[in-house]
C-alpha cells in the first residue's frame, strides 16, 4: 500500500519525535503516555503534505495516541526503523513499552530463487 507522495525526510521525522517527546537518539524506548498529545495537530500539518491526499484524511485526522504510533511507524519504517513493543503488568496496571530501533532487514531481504 502507497501512502506517501513523497518520503518525509530524516529532518522531517526527527522533528516529529522531538515534537511529541519522543527521544530523538535512536534507538529509544517510551510509553504512550509520553507522547505529548496537543502537539498532534502541529504534527499532522508537518506530515500532510508527504501522505497522499486520502490517506492524510484517514491518518492525520485524529488524535489519539495509538494512530499516532501507527503513524510513527509509517514515516520510520521508509528510513529502515520499525517500532516494537513489549507488555508488562505492573500491580494489575498493563503498560506498553514502544521501542525505535533500526531494522535488522531480515525480513526485507529479498529472496531469489532460481531453477534453472
Amino acid at each position: 500500500m502507497k501512502l506517501f507522495r513523497e518520503i518525509p525526510p530524516w529532518t522531517i521525522i526527527l522533528e516529529v519525535l522531538s515534537m511529541l517527546h519522543v527521544p530523538t537518539e535512536l534507538p529509544c524506548t517510551f510509553e504512550k503516555t509520553d507522547l505529548q498529545e496537543d502537539m498532534f495537530i502541529s504534527c499532522a500539518g508537518l506530515l500532510e503534505p508527504y501522505y497522499l491526499p486520502c490517506k492524510a484524511k484517514q491518518f492525520l485526522e485524529y488524535t489519539e495516541p495509538t494512530r499516532w504510533i501507527t503513524i510513527l511507524r509509517h514515516i520510520l519504517n521508509p528510513h529502515g526503523y520499525i517500532i516494537t513493543y513489549v507488555e508488562t503488568t505492573r500491580k494489575k496496571r498493563k503498560t506498553i513499552f514502544y521501542t525505535i530501533e533500526r531494522d535488522s532487514g531480515i525480513l526485507k531481504t529479498p529472496v531469489i530463487v532460481d531453477f534453472s
